[in-house]
């Protein structure tokens, strides 16, 4: 999940808004957005200074203003490690990992107390019972997060008055907004992920390719005489800085997940008008929200690896 994973729920009347899930998911989404953020940059910058300093390598030393280039290389390297460093040492990545996991958590929590889902079926929990239920959960997540600074969400609350007002709907009006704002709204951001990240694996592999045939002509005509410049090395770095973002990305991992988990969520939606009671719809909603979480711990495993 991407800078562009944040929260992306309908705003339809009675559906839930970012600003209307609990304190948790909006510190821990911050907080992720942000570790990315971090993460990518610090990435991207240090791929480019080991470029960059490879090119020192179409000067050759001894000339004039070789000296000048050395030191550039140089600094271009000592830039490079500083921003490894820097990611070994904050581990922004972990921040990134830790924070979505959390928000995602928070999210379903949310969805399935506001609608009636298990464990939160209105049936065998009144009100009171619901919110104490959900305040223990969001505090077992949070014992989880030992190692995270989450930010603070001013004036925001755990349980909002729009979650509230949510769950004391009819079935029928709970059913409808949970396949709008939660189904529905999740497929649709699903597959235009899919489609965007499938856009970016072909755009990343078309580059490699190319690069590649590059390098091949140059070493033909380094080994012929026709070209006296080495910029095998040069083409070479640069081919192991883009598979080395693209290993970063995936973007044909998370491309095939995400399709995956459209289909599923499109049949999830088909049998929202089949549950009639509210035991039914318990157990339905259950299910809705694994499929979903699901697609993350996925995600998150593939990250971990």
């Amino acid at each position: 999940m991407d800078i562009e994973d944040s929260t992306k729920v309908s705003t339809r009347d009675g559906v839930l808004r970012p600003t209307d899930l609990p304190a948790l998911f909006q510190s821990a989404d911050q907080s992720s957005l942000q570790g990315q953020r971090r993460f990518l940059q610090a990435t991207r910058f240090r791929l480019v200074m080991l470029v960059i300093a490879a090119s020192s390598s179409l000067v050759a030393f001894g000339e004039p203003g070789s000296d000048i280039v050395g030191w550039g290389a140089a600094a271009a390297f000592a830039l490079a490690l500083i921003a490894e460093i820097s990611i070994l040492v904050m581990r922004p990545e972990r921040v990134w990992h830790e924070g979505r996991s959390a928000a995602e958590s928070a999210k379903t929590l949310t969805w399935r107390y506001a609608v009636g889902g298990n464990p939160f079926s209105i049936e065998e929990l009144d009100s009171r019972q619901a919110d104490q239920l959900l305040l223990f959960r969001l505090k077992e997540i949070l014992r989880d997060l030992k190692n995270l600074e989450l930010g603070a969400a001013l004036g925001q609350e755990q349980i909002t008055d729009r979650m509230r007002a949510l769950r004391s709907k009819p079935l029928e009006e709970r059913r409808q907004t949970y396949g709008i704002g939660r189904i529905e709204d999740q497929r649709i951001w699903y597959a235009n992920s899919a489609a965007r990240d499938e856009r970016r694996a072909r755009l990343w592999m078309t580059s490699m390719i190319a690069l590649e045939i590059v390098g091949v002509t140059l070493g033909v005509l380094r080994a012929t005489g026709t070209l006296r410049i080495d910029l095998l090395g040069i083409a070479a770095t640069i081919a192991g800085a883009i598979a080395a973002w693209m290993q970063v990305k995936q973007h044909q991992t998370q491309a095939r997940a995400y399709f995956i988990a459209t289909q599923e969520l499109a049949a999830i939606r088909s049998e929202l008008s089949s549950q009639e009671t509210e035991s039914e719809w318990a157990a339905f909603v259950d299910s809705a929200e694994e499929a979903i979480s699901r697609e993350h711990v996925l995600w998150r495993a593939s990250r971990s690896s």
